[in-house]
C-alpha cells in the first residue's frame, strides 16, 4: 500500500508544479493527474475502502506493488527529458490560429455536432426496437455487440457511419473548448454543446461519452486559458467559471457512477456506491498484476509488438479467456498491459518510458506551432495520456490517426478558404 501512496504523492506533486508554473495542461500533467488517483484509489482499497466493490478480494499484489515503482520513475524520467530538450531549443507556445479562423470552423462544421445528435437518438431507437430495454445491462451487452458487428444491416451501417461523425465531434468540441478558453465559461453553452455530443455513445449504454466530454471540451478549455494568460492580465478562472466548473464536474462525473449503478440493476439495488463505481480506473493496473500472474516475468516467449499492432497474440487471447471464468471478465486495461507481452518485464519499462518522452515531446512540438492540425494532434496526445489508466490507448486510437491524416491531406479543401490569414 506504501508503495502506491509514495507513486500517487509524486505523479501529483508533478502535475500540480508543473501547472501551477505554466498554466498548459501538458499530457504529462494529465497523465500524472489520471495516474496518481489511480495509485491513492489503489492504496486505499488495500487499506480497507470499499467493503462492497465488485473485486474487492481481487486486490491483491505480486508484482505490480513494486512495478508501480518502477513505472512512476520512467515517465516522470520520461517526461523531464522532454521538457529538456523543449527548453535547449527555446520553443515556446505560439498559438497560430486566428480567433477569426477558429470561429470559421465552428460555424461552417456546426452541422457535426447536430448530425452526431440525431444519428445518436437513430441509434438509441435502432437499440430499443431490437432488443428492447429489460435491463440497461442487458442493453449494455447488445449494443456492444452491435458496436462490434461487422454486419452491413441498416443497424450496422448506421453504427459504423455515427462512429465516425463521434470522432469528428470530438474534434469540434475540443476547438469549441479551445475558444471558449480564449473568452469565458457560460455553463448554458456548455450544456447545450453536451446534450449535442451525447447521445452517440450513450446510445450503448455506457458512460464514457460523459468522460470525453471532459477531456475534449474542458481539457481544450485548460489549454486555451493558459495561452491566453500569455497575451492578456487574467484570472486563470473567474468566481463565476469556478461556480460553472463545479456544477458541470459534479453532475458529469455523478452521471458516471448513477450509469455504472443502474447498469447493476439500479441505485437501489447496486451494493456499490457512486465512488465505489469509480474503482475501474484502477483495474487497469489489477488487470496487468493477474497477467503478470498467467505469464510470470521471464517464463514466455515475447510477442515483439504483435499486440500493439492490433491483432491479439494467442498468449494474450488465452489470458482473455481465463478472465472470462473471473468476476474480472470485463478485462479493463490500461495502456501497458498488453505490452508487457510483447516487450516483457524490463522492455515493457523502456516502453512506457519512450511512449512518456516522445508522446510529451510531441505534444511540445505541436504546442510551439499550434495551427489546426497540430492542435488536433495535440488533443489526441492528450487523449492517449488521459485514458491511458483504463484503455489500451495507443491501439485504441487507430481510427483517429487515420482522420488526423485526412485531415492534412484536405486542409485546404476542408479548412483553406476558412483561414482569413491566408487571404
Amino acid at each position: 500500500m506504501i508503495n502506491f501512496i509514495i507513486c500517487g504523492l509524486a505523479m501529483w506533486l508533478y502535475a500540480y508544479i508543473k501547472f501551477r508554473k505554466e498554466k498548459i495542461l501538458y499530457p504529462s500533467v494529465i497523465f500524472s493527474f489520471m495516474w496518481g488517483g489511480a495509485y491513492f484509489y489503489t492504496a486505499a482499497i488495500l487499506g480497507g475502502y470499499g467493503e462492497n466493490l465488485f473485486l474487492k478480494e481481487y486486490y491483491n499484489f505480486r508484482y505490480m506493488d513494486t512495478y508501480v515503482v518502477y513505472i512512476t520513475i520512467v515517465v516522470l524520467a520520461g517526461f523531464a527529458i522532454a521538457h529538456y530538450f523543449n527548453r535547449s531549443s527555446r520553443r515556446g507556445v505560439n498559438l497560430e490560429m486566428s480567433m477569426d479562423f477558429i470561429d470559421n470552423i465552428l460555424q461552417k462544421y456546426k452541422w457535426v455536432l447536430w448530425l452526431n445528435f440525431w444519428g445518436g437518438l437513430l441509434r438509441i431507437v435502432i437499440m430499443l426496437s431490437t432488443v428492447g430495454f429489460d435491463s440497461m445491462m442487458d442493453y449494455r451487452l447488445a449494443a456492444n455487440a452491435m458496436m462490434m458487428s461487422s454486419s452491413w444491416s441498416f443497424a450496422g451501417i448506421v453504427f459504423k457511419l455515427t462512429a465516425y461523425v463521434q470522432m469528428l465531434a470530438n474534434f469540434y468540441i475540443a476547438l469549441s473548448g479551445l475558444k471558449t478558453g480564449f473568452e469565458y465559461l457560460d455553463l448554458k453553452k456548455v450544456l447545450t454543446v453536451f446534450i449535442l455530443y451525447a447521445p452517440t455513445q450513450m446510445a450503448t449504454g455506457g458512460r464514457l461519452f460523459i468522460l470525453y466530454f471532459i477531456i475534449f471540451f474542458f481539457g481544450a478549455f485548460i489549454i486555451g486559458r493558459g495561452l491566453s494568460l500569455r497575451s492578456e492580465s487574467r484570472h486563470l478562472l473567474e468566481s463565476f467559471e469556478k461556480r460553472a466548473l463545479i456544477i458541470s464536474f459534479i453532475g458529469l462525473l455523478s452521471f458516471v457512477g448513477i450509469i455504472a449503478m443502474l447498469r447493476a440493476g439500479g441505485v437501489g439495488k447496486s451494493k456499490e456506491n457512486i465512488i465505489d463505481k469509480f474503482a475501474y480506473v484502477t483495474e487497469g493496473m489489477l488487470c496487468t498484476e493477474y497477467l503478470m500472474r498467467y505469464y510470470p516475468p521471464e517464463t514466455f516467449q515475447l510477442d515483439y509488438g504483435k499486440n500493439l499492432s492490433g491483432s491479439l497474440s494467442k498468449k494474450y487471447l488465452n489470458f482473455r479467456g481465463h478472465l472470462n471464468q473471473t468476476k474480472m471478465s470485463s478485462s479493463v486495461v490500461c495502456f501497458y498491459t498488453r505490452s508487457y507481452l510483447d516487450f516483457g518485464y524490463w522492455g515493457n519499462l523502456i516502453f512506457i518510458f519512450l511512449i512518456a518522452l516522445f508522446g510529451e515531446h510531441l505534444a511540445l512540438c505541436c504546442l510551439g506551432r499550434l495551427n489546426l492540425i497540430n492542435f488536433c494532434i495535440f488533443i489526441v496526445v492528450l487523449k492517449i495520456f488521459y485514458e491511458s489508466v483504463m484503455a489500451s490507448a495507443i491501439t485504441d486510437n487507430i481510427p483517429n490517426y487515420e482522420l488526423l491524416i485526412l485531415f492534412a491531406l484536405f486542409y485546404k479543401r476542408l479548412f483553406g478558404r476558412l483561414d482569413t490569414s491566408n487571404q
